[in-house]
């Protein structure tokens, strides 16, 4: 099946993750959804539980944060509450680019875990805290914290690990 940049868009907007297809068609399908003027057609539930699982490879993908975020901000469910102290395992090179991701968690260990493990992997990995307000907060979806990384507050380097 050909794919297009509607077509991706649907089944991103349904939840569904399609990987068999270029970075570039991913990049326009971005583009595409952030300038619907419709927002109902996101299945915002759906789409948190999509980006928790595949907000990396589709990041990688698309290679443009501040496309992404639009996309998100409008795609995700948001939360009602209080802020969070949330953790990043996130690589050096993306930090010290200052590209820092949107998937946190609570888990200091967890984020440990990708700091030392996979994100170390191209240049070595940084643990990070941080306090996440409720408006940065876009969703929760399985002990994940999908974040604005632009309105996270008081981010610390916890330690740092040596590339894979």
């Amino acid at each position: 099946m050909k794919h297009t940049p509607q077509s991706l868009a649907r089944q991103f907007c349904l939840g569904a993750y399609v990987n068999a297809v270029d970075a570039k068609l991913w990049h326009d399908t971005f583009d595409y959804m952030a300038n619907l003027k419709d927002d109902s057609v996101f299945q915002k539930k759906q789409i948190a539980s999509l980006w928790a699982q595949y907000g990396g490879d589709l990041r990688a993908k698309v290679k443009n944060d501040a496309l992404v975020l639009k996309v998100l901000k409008r795609a995700m469910p948001g939360t009602n509450g209080d802020g969070y102290t949330v953790y990043r395992g996130e690589s050096w090179f993306l930090f010290d680019n200052d590209q820092i991701g949107f998937c946190w968690t609570a888990s200091e260990d967890i984020a440990t875990t990708y700091a030392k493990g996979l994100n170390a992997v191209e240049s070595g990995g940084v643990l990070l805290k941080c306090y996440a307000p409720a408006e940065s907060i876009l969703a929760i979806e399985n002990n994940v914290f999908i974040c604005d990384p632009t309105h996270l507050l008081r981010l610390s380097t916890l330690a740092l690990f040596p590339k894979l």
